[in-house]
């Protein structure tokens, strides 16, 4: 297992960059908060701001430099599942998992009823068209076995289904996507219990992806 401290400086490095960028973007002064003040209504907007903006920028679209990946249009049902698993400990419990473990701390500051808004929030925001940051190229290869291990559940085109609670994979980057098989295969993450086919070899996994990024919203 990981060194527990080394993980609490990546939380506390990691947080410590986001805010940083964050005062950046926004100009430094209070005139770059306007948003805030117009849109301070909206109860899924200010969770959102509170919690989860110093990382996943305002735009969702997060910052890959960090890990932190862009989390824009993914569905209301798969955000409250998957703050509800960190908050339960099936998820960011690995000593291993720095990401996961930060995680974890956020989803367990929010509140169960702010829960579904700032899913809905986070469901609003526009996804990035640009999935492609790995540079990988599409094959028939990666096609067929994403058909053959992932498509029951996550549809012939990654859009997901919320009856079998599986996300759509088209919405977030390859370098995410391919982490999380990493994940997978490494028990940092469950998965099905009774499937094996969250946890393909590595280069079937980086062929997997790259099909999934050319595939148009």
């Amino acid at each position: 297992m990981g060194d527990a401290s080394g993980g609490s400086e990546f939380i506390f490095q990691t947080m410590r960059w986001c805010r940083l960028l964050i005062i950046g973007l926004l100009g430094g002064g209070s005139g770059g908060l306007k948003a805030d003040d117009v849109e301070v209504h909206d109860r899924g907007f200010v969770v959102y701001r509170d919690n989860c903006r110093e990382c996943h920028l305002g735009s969702g679209m997060g910052i890959p430099a960090l890990g932190v990946p862009s989390i824009a249009g993914l569905p209301r049902w798969y955000v409250t599942d998957q703050l509800r698993a960190f908050r339960r400990g099936e998820r960011g419990a690995d000593a291993e998992d720095p990401s996961g473990r930060l995680m974890r701390t956020k989803a367990e500051s929010i509140g169960e009823r702010d829960l579904a808004f700032v899913g809905r929030h986070i469901e609003s925001l526009p996804p990035s068209s640009t999935r492609n940051a790995l540079g990988g190229v599409s094959s028939p290869a990666g096609q067929q076995a994403y058909l053959a291990d992932c498509a029951d559940c996550h549809g012939e085109q990654g859009e997901g289904s919320r009856g079998e609670r599986a996300p759509p994979l088209i919405y977030q980057p390859d370098w995410y996507l391919l982490k999380q098989l990493e994940n997978f295969r490494d028990g940092k993450r469950p998965h099905r219990p009774d499937e094996s086919s969250s946890k393909p070899a590595a280069h079937i996994a980086e062929a997997i992806v790259a099909w999934l990024a050319t595939i148009p919203l």
